[in-house]
């Protein structure tokens, strides 16, 4: 176990010598120690941090806050006792260390995902995907700070690409391999992370009709051709239509099997 864990994807979670850290003095705090974790590849200026988070105080003011915050951050999560420090600082600059042993969910997901996928790296791939608990943190926001509101959204739009085509990547695997059900798992968090996304949508209705859920596989159609309706106004693309009718008639020749009803569809 690392002294310091770092979880930015999905809700905001901080904790030291596992237990939760509660003791920052303000959201501010919290956004500084997410920035610098997330940007660890660099040092960053003190006005470009101070401006980041109080864009809307004169430099002085923002200078200011950033040292009192950083103090408080610092207090936070045991920098001082830390060996080596969690924090690199000098008079201009302030930086994340890389090296101090911090776990932080952000770089390994992107150090998991940085393979092809290949019978050898599936399991690499399923650990960087467990890690993705949701946007990136998730449900935090500061009204005051409109340059960390920009970066934060940047940042949920990246690694929510990046959990789409790993989870595509994954049920693909899976699909070619016959095993539908793992297949189909990884399709469905592909569609609850983003509905609108008719690859995801068409992979997992022939998914469902693979499993033998046909029934279901019409109804997500059918789901998906309201939610386009609504929201877009534009209908599902012929592929996924043709894919529709495909099931649909499989599954009428199924009834009629089971039903008796084949031989009137031949007469002597």
């Amino acid at each position: 176990m690392t002294d310091l864990s770092i979880w930015l994807l999905g809700p905001f979670q901080v904790e030291l010598f596992g237990e939760p850290v509660t003791s920052f003095s303000s959201d501010k705090v919290r956004a500084l120690l997410a920035y610098l974790a997330a940007e660890a590849d660099r040092p960053h200026r003190r006005d470009k941090l101070a401006g980041l988070l109080w864009s809307n105080s004169p430099q002085q003011t923002a200078r200011t806050n950033l040292r009192r915050a950083l103090a408080d951050l610092r207090k936070a999560i045991g920098d001082h006792q830390a060996d080596p420090p969690y924090l690199l600082i000098t008079r201009q600059t302030i930086q994340f260390n890389g090296r101090s042993g911090a776990w932080i969910d952000t770089a390994v997901f992107t150090q998991l995902t940085a393979v092809k996928i290949m019978n050898e790296t599936v399991q690499r791939l399923e650990d960087a995907i467990a890690l993705y608990r949701g946007c990136f943190m998730e449900g935090f926001f500061l009204n005051d700070s409109l340059p960390f509101g920009e970066w934060a959204l940047l940042q949920r739009e990246r690694y929510q690409r990046q959990a789409l085509a790993l989870l595509h990547s994954l049920a693909t695997h899976y699909e070619e391999r016959g095993a539908y059900e793992r297949a189909l798992n990884y399709a469905w968090q592909q569609v609850e992370l983003d509905p609108f996304q008719e690859p995801a949508q068409w992979q997992l209705i022939r998914l469902l009709a693979f499993t033998g859920q046909r029934v279901a596989a019409l109804s997500q159609y059918e789901s998906f051709k309201q939610l386009l309706a609504k929201e877009l106004n534009v209908k599902p693309e012929v592929k996924t239509s043709h894919l529709r009718q495909q099931i649909q008639e499989k599954l009428l020749m199924t009834h009629i099997i089971s039903s008796g009803l084949v031989e009137n569809l031949h007469p002597r």
